[in-house]
């Protein structure tokens, strides 16, 4: 192969790998987010590396072992959880990463008999590093840009009985769809 052949496939060599790093990076933003929804621990757990560190200010700040805990008994509060993922923006420096992730986060909360919901506009804050050729968080910190405290005066949801409704554990529909890895 000649000199410019070889530098050509050499710079498709490290685009591809740039992008796999993107993707990977991805799908562990959304598997937090994933995890939160569905309870999920050992989900929560696979997005992280087992020695990563979260700061969370004084909500948590410490190894990802107490933060699993955190987050879980959080999250279990609530009567319904949905986070949703965008803008993700991902810079990568060989198998360092830092990323940045927009979050709009829906929350309700049983107060006695009445409903609230919780709705926060967030960003996740991550640095990834890619060990053995796999990608995962080891540090995390989320930002809130603005929140709404919100009473629920219909109960529409517990009435509507004509969709399958989502469940906030490992019955939930959705794991009988995707494929596992």
């Amino acid at each position: 192969m000649d000199e410019a052949l070889r530098a050509r496939v050499d710079e498709l060599a490290r685009e591809v790998d740039r992008l796999r790093a993107l993707e990977a990076i991805r799908d562990r933003v959304h598997g937090f987010s994933r995890a939160l929804d569905r309870l999920d621990r050992t989900l929560l757990a696979a997005q992280f590396w087992p020695d990563a560190e979260v700061d969370y200010g004084v909500f948590y700040k410490g190894n990802v072992a107490g933060f699993l805990d955190v987050a879980m008994g959080f999250q279990g509060a609530m009567r319904d959880t949905q986070h949703l993922v965008g803008n993700v923006l991902a810079q990568v420096d060989g198998d360092r990463a830092s990323a940045e992730a927009y979050v709009h986060a829906h929350h309700v909360i049983v107060q006695g008999d009445d409903l609230v919901q919780l709705m926060v506009g967030a960003r996740y804050l991550d640095r990834f590093e890619r060990r053995n050729g796999e990608w995962r968080i080891s540090f995390r910190t989320e930002v809130i840009d603005w929140g709404r405290w919100l009473p629920v005066p219909e109960r529409w949801f517990e009435q509507n009985n004509e969709m399958p409704k989502g469940r906030r554990d490992r019955d939930d529909l959705s794991y009988r769809y995707l494929l596992p890895r």
